[in-house]
């Protein structure tokens, strides 16, 4: 059975590729692409969420406060799925959209997220982090244990009832999809040598 969900899992992947690039030029990105760059610097009440969960994997939700309950229950079965299936390391967080009307339903959204799964409110006054992370309402963006990302999944495939965004944690999870694992070693011999080099 396992393998089954596997096999529909890859056959999804390649229109998932495909709609990701699409997404990026149809956003206006005059990068043609962020796919395998790292996350802009962002913070939210002087703490930089990113930089906490590097080592894992990172789906990083920009929701909207009007739909959000629904979404809520969907992340939940999403990572209940995900940890049946033993991938352990995958960190889920959500960005609430900073004007008033989802200020004001912050501490409810807080209140009923999934246990683990942190809420960030966005300050009025602050740069605005949905721009900083050229995203939108509803936006699923999925970032390797190095930080770069490697899915920006939008409307209307970022929808939890759609196989996209699952196809994409898993591929981030199974895949070096940006040769995170050779730059991980190369910081680890880095680290190893600034050691040597110090303790002489």
């Amino acid at each position: 059975m396992r393998s089954l969900s596997t096999l529909s899992l890859l056959a999804v992947l390649p229109g998932l590729l495909w709609a990701s690039h699409t997404t990026l030029l149809v956003e206006g990105d005059n990068d043609a692409s962020r796919i395998c760059k790292p996350a802009p610097h962002w913070e939210i009440n002087g703490k930089a969420p990113m930089k906490g969960v590097l080592g894992g994997v990172a789906v990083v939700a920009l929701l909207k406060s009007m739909l959000i309950f629904l979404c809520f229950l969907w992340i939940k079965c999403l990572r209940a799925k995900l940890t049946r299936s033993n991938m352990t390391g995958v960190h889920f967080m959500i960005v609430n959209e900073r004007d008033a009307h989802s200020r004001a339903m912050y501490w409810e959204l807080k209140r009923r997220a999934p246990p683990g799964v942190p809420v960030y409110q966005q300050a009025p006054l602050q740069s605005d982090v949905w721009e900083a992370l050229d995203g939108d309402k509803d936006d699923f963006l999925v970032y390797d244990r190095c930080g770069l990302l490697t899915f920006h999944i939008v409307l209307p495939y970022s929808f939890l009832t759609q196989p996209y965004v699952e196809a994409a944690i898993r591929a981030t999870y199974y895949k070096d999809i940006c040769n995170c694992s050779v730059r991980m070693n190369r910081l680890r011999m880095l680290c190893m040598m600034a050691e040597k080099t110090s303790v002489r």
